[in-house]
């Protein structure tokens, strides 16, 4: 397979050719997905050298456990995941935790739930971002207050009252959907 043929194969298609031993899709997979796995890597707040020890012990383990990827479109959740894992397990080994607030909260399973809710805060804003423009609209109308009313929302979005329930019924859903689309779901959260 030529680096031209791989150029136009889709996710799916680059991690079965990688794994089938192709070197140069399991390039193309780094590069696609490297820049993505940083960006979560830094939210973590580690040093530079840590942050490095972290993707590359993602696209080490990523590469021993290749075979067990089922569906290649899943594959950038899934490398989230490893990532998220493998800082999880540095910032509890090293004690190093950046967010001034955990301290407060005593165990270590306190602090990994706190750890996946600040993580999770920072996915969702990415997601959102991904809604069509007037679902992230009524998205953040609606968690810009505690309590939001339909009626205020309604009215400052410039909306009939009957469609703000619908619209975020749809808004949520295609939430879910992103969610799972990227492997989170709530046994990943547990």
């Amino acid at each position: 397979m030529t680096l031209e043929t791989i150029e136009r194969l889709d996710t799916a298609a680059l991690v079965s050719a990688a794994q089938d031993g192709d070197s140069e899709a399991w390039e193309r997979l780094i590069e696609e997905f490297s820049p993505m796995l940083k960006a979560r890597i830094r939210r973590f707040r580690l040093s530079h050298e840590d942050a490095q020890d972290v993707l590359q012990t993602t696209w080490l383990l990523a590469w021993q456990n290749l075979k067990s990827v089922e569906d290649g479109q899943r594959m950038a959740g899934w490398l989230a995941t490893i990532a998220f894992r493998e800082c999880l397990k540095l910032t509890r080994r090293t004690r190093e935790i950046c967010t001034p607030d955990l301290d407060s909260l005593g165990s270590t399973d306190d602090v990994d739930r706190e750890l996946a809710r600040i993580w999770l805060a920072g996915t969702l804003e990415e997601l959102v971002e991904e809604l069509p423009a007037a679902q992230r609209v009524l998205f953040r109308a609606l968690t810009e207050t505690s309590e939001p009313h339909y009626v205020d929302v309604a009215r400052r979005l410039g909306r009939p009252v009957g469609s703000i329930g619908p619209t975020r019924a749809r808004c949520f859903a295609k939430l879910r959907g992103l969610l799972q689309a990227r492997e989170i779901t709530r046994d990943f959260l547990d």
